[in-house]
Order: structure tokens, then C-alpha cells, then sequence
């Protein structure tokens, strides 16, 4: 069997390499995010009859929007340094010994996952109440704005005399953004799960080694 070693190194490369994808589908729904609610002012979450009805209202449920922006960009910056650290990991062949260093590098990915969940449940969940109060004033009638109707898995237009658009919120970046998010958990995890395996053979005595037949003995 291959040196504890040669197992620790490939470990933290795939661990690197799955933190690399985790961090681009936690950046890209960021910037989805940021791009359909401006930075979370304008928000399309959570719509209910009585808003939808409301036609003095412009935005709504403003909070769960900044929510869903801080949360991935909570995520983000955790993705970020935990990275960097693999990256350093690899390059550099440095374990992280210190038990202090330990607890922060756990905390990251706790954070990541946690933030990452977050966003993807206020964004399903909120785009999903939108489309489901919209359908259902469609088929009533329409709303007092019966120009503008929520398009669940496209741009907006206004349709008055002309069509104007496109608009955000786009419901399929929308869509994406949960996605990635929910991706980025499936990952995140996975990196941390290796975590753990690379802790089991940083722990093991330096006066063992791997047999070809797979035990293990004390060196002389």
C-alpha cells in the first residue's frame, strides 16, 4: 500500500480541488443573487396575496433578500480562506498541527456549509412563495398592475400598450442561484469529510509504516 505520505498528499489535492468548485458555485450564486435583488434592495421573496394585491407597494420582504446576500457572502469568504489554506497545504506540503489552527479551519467549514444552506433555502423558498402566489392571482384575474406578472423561469417584461423588458428579477438566475448553492453544500461537505481522513493520518504515530499487505509495524 502507498505511504501515509503519498495518502496525506492526495487527500488535500482532491480536498483542494473540490474546495475550488465549492467556492466558484457559492461565488457564482452570489453574484446571481446580488445581480436580481440590486445587492438586496430590490426583493422578489416571499411575495403573499395581500403584497401582490398592494399596488402602492414597490418592494417587499427586503430583509430575506439582504439575508440571502449576507449568507452567500458569509460562504463565500469562508470558501475563500479555506482555499487558500489547502492551496498552501499543497504546495508547500504544511500540515496544520496546532489545535487552535484546527478549531478555526472546522469553523470555516461548519460556516460554509451553514451560510450556504441558509441561501439555499431563503432562495428556493422565497422564489417558489413568489411563483405560487403569482399562479394563483393569474388564474383569478390578475392583480391591479395586471401588466407586470411574475415569469418564474425567465426576465420580467412589463406589458402594457408595448412589451417592455427585459427585467430582473431573472427567475432562471433565480433558479441557478439556489442551485449552486445547494451544489456547494453537497461539496463543501465532502471536502470536510476528507478533512477528517487527512486528520486520521496526521494523527498516526511517525514510527509506523505501510506493508504491502497492509499492516502496519514500528520501525526499528
Amino acid at each position: 500500500m502507498p505511504r501515509a505520505s503519498t495518502v496525506k498528499q492526495v487527500l488535500s489535492l482532491v480536498t483542494f480541488v473540490i474546495l475550488l468548485l465549492s467556492l466558484g458555485a457559492a461565488g457564482t450564486s452570489l453574484g446571481l443573487i446580488r445581480t436580481n435583488t440590486n445587492d438586496g434592495v430590490t426583493c422578489y421573496f416571499f411575495i403573499t396575496y395581500a403584497q401582490a394585491m398592494n399596488s402602492s407597494l414597490v418592494d417587499y420582504n427586503v430583509p430575506t433578500c439582504k439575508l440571502s446576500v449576507a449568507s452567500a457572502t458569509i460562504a463565500t469568504i469562508c470558501l475563500a480562506l479555506l482555499t487558500a489554506i489547502e492551496l498552501i497545504s499543497v504546495l508547500f506540503q504544511i500540515n496544520i498541527k496546532m489545535l487552535i489552527a484546527n478549531i478555526i479551519q472546522v469553523g470555516f467549514f461548519i460556516g460554509s456549509i451553514l451560510f450556504l444552506f441558509i441561501t439555499m433555502v431563503v432562495v428556493s423558498a422565497g422564489w417558489g412563495k413568489t411563483c405560487a402566489t403569482y399562479k394563483n392571482i393569474t388564474s383569478s384575474g390578475g392583480t391591479p398592475r395586471s401588466f407586470f406578472n411574475i415569469e418564474c423561469t425567465g426576465p420580467q417584461f412589463f406589458r402594457g400598450e408595448l412589451l417592455r423588458g427585459p427585467y430582473q428579477p431573472n427567475g432562471t438566475e433565480i433558479i441557478t442561484a439556489a442551485v449552486c448553492a445547494g451544489f456547494g453544500v453537497f461539496l463543501t461537505s465532502g471536502a470536510f469529510s476528507l478533512l477528517f481522513m487527512q486528520q486520521l493520518f496526521r494523527v498516526r504515530p511517525q514510527n509506523q509504516r505501510f506493508q504491502s499487505d497492509g499492516h502496519e509495524i514500528a520501525l526499528k
